[in-house]
């Protein structure tokens, strides 16, 4: 790792930067992560990558919880519907806000940027109670990792989890 003499790193050989580079910057979102689990990360990642700037998956949102429907991971898809929801509605509320709502400052729980994303015209009425329907099954899974969820229901929320993406215009981002 290269440090110019203002701090800055110029340079990384596989790690995600902990450092801001002015240079250039992520389009939204931001923390770094640890060298040893960027390197777990790594196979998940698209190869053309620039480290430390930005990052994707290989897979959209929606393929990965399509995946996670075909494959019966119900625990998987709901964690990673509002991992999604989180993610994307940051982003959404840091662009509408023009930097207003920087979640990386406020610190702002899934259920805050639920009602946000309400509250300014972005989502309706039913895809909020959608949002927080799913919310509300991962706290329970969770918090009670043994108990079991019924297909059907699991279908229906990673359903409507991709719905939700989908008009939020993220679903097939990768």
């Amino acid at each position: 790792m290269n440090i110019n003499k203002k701090g800055y790193v110029i340079k990384l050989s596989g790690a995600i930067s902990p450092y801001e580079q002015r240079e250039k910057q992520v389009d939204f979102g931001g923390g770094a992560i640890p060298v040893s689990l960027a390197q777990v990360l790594q196979p998940f990642l698209k190869e053309d990558l620039t480290i430390g700037i930005k990052y994707s998956l290989q897979k959209s949102p929606r393929e990965i919880l399509e995946d996670a429907i075909k494959n019966k991971e119900w625990f998987k898809g709901i964690v990673l519907s509002t991992a999604f929801f989180e993610h994307f509605s940051s982003a959404i509320l840091f662009k509408r806000t023009n930097g207003g709502i920087n979640n990386d400052k406020l610190k702002l729980r899934l259920e805050r940027l639920v009602r946000l994303l309400l509250d300014f015209d972005l989502v309706s009425t039913s895809i909020h109670s959608k949002m927080q329907e799913i919310a509300h099954e991962r706290n329970a899974l969770v918090h009670n990792p043994f108990e079991e969820i019924d297909e059907e229901t699991a279908t229906r929320l990673i359903k409507n989890a991709i719905e939700i993406l989908v008009s939020l215009g993220v679903a097939d981002i990768s």
